[in-house]
């Protein structure tokens, strides 16, 4: 007997030609959501069709509600009468371009509150009131007036809808009641309301802001009459009435500037002729003919005359004394006449230096005067700073005073003259002419309610899908239990129904009596994925189990033996089922002679091996029922038959108990090469074949792969590439045959 190796995957389901696999994905994916509908198509059915008997009834039973609207057009800004240049003391509109859709929402909330529901409920309808109307008297007992038109208010604020109509100045307002002429009434009194509020607002809000301004004004005239007064006092205080403190400062700042240069002008003078009169002093003791004293003073015309006199009467002095001698009196008189001269230049030397010395002394009292002019006109400048502070501090009180009193004059003047003008941003465009249904609308309701139901038949289909934990796709099959999905068997629509052992027989029989079958076509295919998993080990002796009974086991177990004994092998089918065996009555031999007598060593295997009609196949019933099944197979002689059985045949199939009713299939599995689990689709539970799975592994015994039976082979969630590889041609087979 061979060891147990683990199990080779089964081979990779081909894509359709041409489709990659993540399109593949998807259209699996959109095909099982459509099987799960169909699958559940009439509880969808009748989901819909009580969705929409229901909505017809309700519809039918609601009582009918009118619908009337009418329009306005609010424009952003009012029309400006007086021009753009008067300010509007009542904003009627939006500011700016960026506030018009919040100042369009306000109107709407504005349209559909309280304040004007209740200002059009008092308003008549022919001899009647508004409110008599949507209160009637027998609904008003116990209310006062006020209380039954408040109640009116609330009734017609819940019955009134507005909107703005998108990309439009146009607000339309709607009124619904179950009487399309009051309705059609109320939405054309509402906007007369709207307009009507909207006029009194201009007015209304112009005559209090004019009793405001008027009150703002007086005390504004107060402040501006103390404020004058007080800066009057101060002018006349600090003798500044004549001329401004402004102009005693342009003219100090003036004298400032001008004694300044002066200053400075005097001080180079004094320092030219403080150098002047230095030099002069420095020249009083050179000879007075040779001295240049006398270009330093404004004297140097008149001692150049003199000079010229001299030099002559010099001249005629020595001609005299050379002619005349020294004695003559003509020489005593030229010589007098020469000295008088000379002492008069002399003279005219000492001026000279005297004027340089008052020159000076002059320019340095000018220079004394102007500094001592210059510091009194800068402490007077001085002395103006403190004044010029509380001067310009009344004087901005008077100014401002002045401004807020012909601002307030200003607007006094437009709030009375916007009080008396009644243009608004508001215009009527269209009164509702006619009423319109509102509800019940049957189509709509119909259609919302058919879609409605159809979304809740198929939510409805998809979590009756969700709860379902049988098996639905190979993915499942190979999560739950770890190991490969080997194959699929379909639905044998030809075969009979039944419990009856007739019945049985041929459905157990039906691969070998329909070799070309769907059926037989996915039994070679699953017996080359179970040579694939044992291609590099022998696979000798095969045991063949199920989570619960009635799954198909046995069945499966002679559709496999009969497809391997097809091949050419020579395949023993073992009936290990001690407990309720059946093998015997499909292949139709006797169990009286069987496995258990080869343990207990009472027969031999020819007396217990029968063949079958099945060429190749033979079987070795379960013979007589033991007490102990489980126990029996335990036993070192079952070991020693089932070491015979893999000698004398190419394969040893056990059909097996169900895994999760006895241990007699966990037992088998450790003396087997492998285990094929057999799940029946559409009622094999997920949570099953997991748990059989796992007490198969808790032995360390190898699991083969599952195998599906008794379901549609084209379905793509258990594998559609058996479809696609197969499934035609298992098709045409049959039509041949």
């Amino acid at each position: 007997m061979t060891s147990p190796a683990p199990a080779a995957p089964a081979p990779a389901a081909p894509r359709l030609p041409g489709a990659t696999r993540d399109e593949d994905d998807v259209t699996s994916s959109l095909l099982r959501y459509v099987r799960v509908v169909r699958a559940r198509l009439w509880i969808v059915i009748a989901v819909v069709a009580a969705g929409v008997t229901a909505s017809v009834l309700y519809t039918m039973r609601q009582p009918r509600i009118y619908g009337a609207t009418a329009t306005v057009v609010v424009n952003p800004q009012a029309p400006r009468v007086l021009g753009s240049d008067q300010e509007s003391v009542i904003e009627l509109g939006a500011g700016s371009y960026w506030s018009n859709q919040e100042y369009y929402n306000t109107q709407v909330d504005i349209l559909t509150a309280f304040p004007l529901a209740r200002a059009t409920v008092e308003k008549r309808h022919g001899d009647v009131f508004f409110y008599e109307l949507l209160v009637p008297e027998k609904q008003a007992e116990g209310l006062s007036q006020a209380e039954r038109i408040d109640q009116a208010a609330d009734t017609l604020k819940g019955m009134i809808a507005a909107a703005q109509n998108r990309e439009s100045r146009i607000v339309a307002i709607t009124v619904k009641h179950t009487d399309g002429a009051l309705a059609m009434a109320l939405a054309n009194e509402h906007v007369k309301s709207y307009i009507a509020a909207t006029v009194a607002k201009r007015t209304v809000g112009a005559d209090k802001s004019s009793k405001f301004l008027s009150k703002e004004l007086d005390a504004a005239e107060a402040a501006l009459r103390d404020s004058e007064k007080k800066l009057y006092e101060f002018k006349e205080q600090h003798d500044i009435i004549s001329v401004s403190l402004e102009d005693r400062q342009n003219i100090l700042a003036n004298d400032i500037t001008r004694y300044t240069a002066a200053l400075s002008d005097a001080r180079i003078k004094r320092i030219e002729l403080a150098s002047l009169r230095k030099r002069a002093m420095a020249l009083q003791h050179e000879e007075v003919l040779e001295s240049p004293v006398f270009a330093l003073a404004s004297n140097a015309e008149t001692v150049d005359l003199l000079k010229k006199q001299y030099i002559d009467e010099k001249q005629k002095f020595l001609e005299v004394e050379q002619e005349f001698g020294p004695k003559s009196d003509r020489f005593i008189q030229q010589k007098k006449k020469v000295d008088d001269l000379y002492a008069s230049i002399q003279g005219e030397a000492r001026r000279a230096r005297r004027e340089l010395d008052e020159k000076y002394q002059a320019a340095l009292a000018s220079e004394g005067a102007f500094a001592a002019e210059l510091d009194r006109l800068k402490k007077e400048a001085l002395a103006l700073g403190p004044i010029n502070v509380d001067y310009s501090r009344l004087e901005r009180q008077f100014k401002s005073d002045a401004e807020n009193h012909e601002r307030l004059v200003g607007r006094l003047r437009a709030s009375e003259q916007e009080g008396r003008n009644e243009q608004i941003n508001v215009d009527e465009n269209e009164y509702a002419r006619a009423a319109y249904l509102v509800s019940p609308r049957m189509k709509v309701n119909v259609a919302l309610a058919m879609m409605l139901s159809l979304l809740l038949g198929v939510g409805l289909a998809f979590l009756l899908d969700y709860m379902d934990r049988t098996i639905k796709s190979a993915e499942d099959v190979e999560r739950a239990v770890g190991a490969p999905l080997l194959g699929v068997i379909p639905v044998v629509a030809e075969a009979p129904s039944g419990d009856d052992p007739k019945a049985q027989r041929e459905r157990d029989l039906y691969v070998f009596a329909n070799p070309t079958s769907r059926a037989a076509e996915c039994c070679r295919s699953i017996r080359t994925n179970i040579l694939f998993s044992a291609a590099d080990r022998p696979m000798k002796t095969i045991t063949v189990s199920s989570p619960r009974p009635r799954e198909g086991k046995t069945t499966t177990t002679i559709y496999m033996g009969t497809t391997m004994a097809q091949s050419g092998q020579k395949i023993l089918i073992v009936d290990t089922d001690l407990r309720r065996p059946r093998l015997h009555k499909s292949l139709g031999v006797s169990k009286n002679r069987g496995l258990t007598n080869l343990i207990l060593g009472d027969a031999s295997f020819d007396d217990c091996i029968k063949s079958t009609d099945i060429p190749n196949l033979y079987i070795l019933p379960s013979g007589p029922q033991p007490p102990n099944p489980a126990e029996l197979l335990l036993t070192q002689k079952f070991k020693q038959v089932l070491a015979e059985l893999e000698a004398r045949f190419d394969r040893v199939l056990l059909d097996s108990p169900p895994v999760l009713a006895v241990t007699d299939a966990v037992v088998l599995s450790r003396l087997s090469s492998g285990v094929m689990l057999i799940a029946q689709a559409g009622k094999t539970q997920l949570g099953d074949v997991s748990m059989a799975a796992r007490q198969f592994k808790d032995v360390d015994a190898p699991i083969l792969g599952v195998i599906l039976n008794d379901m549609d082979i084209s379905d793509r969630r258990y594998g559609g590439y058996y479809y696609y590889a197969y499934g035609n041609y298992g098709e045409a087979a049959d039509t041949k045959a």
